[in-house]
C-alpha cells in the first residue's frame, strides 16, 4: 500500500515532462494512465519511456546493481503503463497529473473538461508559473486542486515544488506531499507567487546566462562551464534546453509582469522561439539534439551579438 493511499494515477500529456512523470510513476507500482488527444504522439512517448528504462537498466548492468533497475523491474513498469486519447478513460483515477504546454488557456480547458465529466478527486498541475489559484478555479473543486511542478528530467530529478491554491484543502496538501514520497521525491513547499520558488530563483540566472552570450563575454559552452564551479551538474543554457525555451519565455514574461523589469526576457531568448527553437524538444536551441542528447552547439548562436 502506498504511503498517499492512491493506487490509479491518470498523467495528462506525454511530452518530455508527462513521459518522466508517467515513468516515474509506473516505476513506484502506481497503474498510470497516460491521456493524450495524439496517438502519434502517445506511441513517441511510450518510445522515450522504454529509451529511458533501457538506460536505467544498462546502468544497473555496469554498476553491478548500485545504480538504476533490474530488467524484472522494468518489465513491471511497462506493465503498469497504459494509453489513450479520451479523458473519459482517467475518471476512474485517484489523482490526475496535468502536464500539458504552458498556457493558461489550455490548462483551464482540460480542468473543464475534467470538471463537466464528473472527475471529482485530486487534479494537480505541473506548471512551472500559472497562478494554482486560477487553475483550481477552472476546475470549479479549488479544495481539489494545487501545484505539482517536476523537475527536469523528472526520473533523474528529486526535488518536486508543492504549490497550494488560495483554497486547497489540508487534506490535499497532504495527499500530495505523502505521493511526492510514494514517487522517491522530496517536496518543495512554495507560495502561489510569480515564479514560485525555483523559477523565482532559477529563470534569472538562465536570463542573465543568456545576456552574457549576447554580449560576447562568453561562448554558449564556456557559460555552461562557469556553473562547474557552483556545483551544478547542468548548465544554465543546456538546462533551458531540456526545460524548453518557449517555457522559459513564458515564466520570464510572467515574472516581468508581477515584478517589474528586472525579469524582462532577453533579446535572444525571444528570438530562439520566435524561430521555432525551442530546445531539446525541437533538435535545437543554444544546442543541436537528437533524441534529447546534445550533439553541438548551434551555429545561429555564434552570429548572433546585440552589444
Amino acid at each position: 500500500m502506498s504511503e498517499s493511499g492512491l493506487a490509479k494515477i491518470g498523467v495528462i500529456g506525454i511530452g518530455t515532462m508527462g513521459n518522466g512523470i508517467a515513468q516515474v510513476a509506473a516505476q513506484s507500482g502506481f497503474e498510470t494512465v497516460v491521456m493524450d488527444v495524439d496517438a502519434t504522439v502517445l506511441e513517441k512517448g511510450l518510445d522515450s519511456i522504454s529509451r529511458s528504462l533501457d538506460r536505467l537498466v544498462k546502468a544497473f548492468e555496469k554498476t553491478g546493481g548500485e545504480k538504476g533497475i533490474d530488467s524484472d523491474a522494468k518489465e513491471k513498469a511497462v506493465n503498469r503503463l497504459s494509453t489513450t486519447t479520451r479523458a473519459e478513460d482517467l475518471l476512474d483515477c485517484d489523482l490526475i497529473i496535468e502536464a500539458v504546454p504552458e498556457r493558461p488557456e489550455l490548462k483551464e480547458k482540460i480542468n473543464r473538461n475534467l470538471a463537466e465529466l464528473g472527475y471529482d478527486k485530486i487534479l494537480v498541475s505541473n506548471t512551472s508559473g500559472i497562478s494554482i489559484t486560477r487553475l483550481g478555479a477552472a476546475y470549479g473543486k479549488p479544495d481539489l486542486f494545487m501545484g505539482m511542478h517536476f523537475m527536469n528530467p523528472v526520473p533523474m530529478q528529486k526535488g518536486v515544488e508543492i504549490i497550494r491554491g488560495l483554497a486547497t484543502s489540508d487534506a490535499t496538501y497532504e495527499t500530495v506531499v505523502k505521493l511526492c514520497h510514494d514517487l522517491g521525491k522530496i517536496e518543495i513547499p512554495a507560495e502561489d507567487k510569480a515564479g514560485f520558488a525555483i523559477n523565482r530563483m532559477f529563470v534569472p540566472f538562465v536570463n542573465e546566462a543568456i545576456r552574457v552570450i549576447e554580449e560576447g563575454i562568453a561562448s554558449v559552452d564556456d557559460v555552461d562551464k562557469c556553473t562547474y564551479c557552483l556545483g551544478h551538474k547542468m548548465g544554465p543554457l543546456m538546462t533551458a534546453d531540456y526545460v524548453g525555451l518557449d517555457t522559459m519565455l513564458f515564466i520570464c514574461e510572467v515574472l516581468e509582469e508581477e515584478l517589474g523589469s528586472f525579469y524582462k526576457p532577453s533579446p535572444l531568448l525571444k528570438r530562439l522561439v520566435e524561430s521555432g527553437q525551442l530546445g531539446a524538444k525541437t533538435g535545437s536551441g543554444f544546442y543541436t539534439w537528437e533524441k534529447y542528447k546534445a550533439s553541438g552547439i548551434n551555429p545561429d548562436i555564434a552570429r548572433y551579438r546585440i552589444g
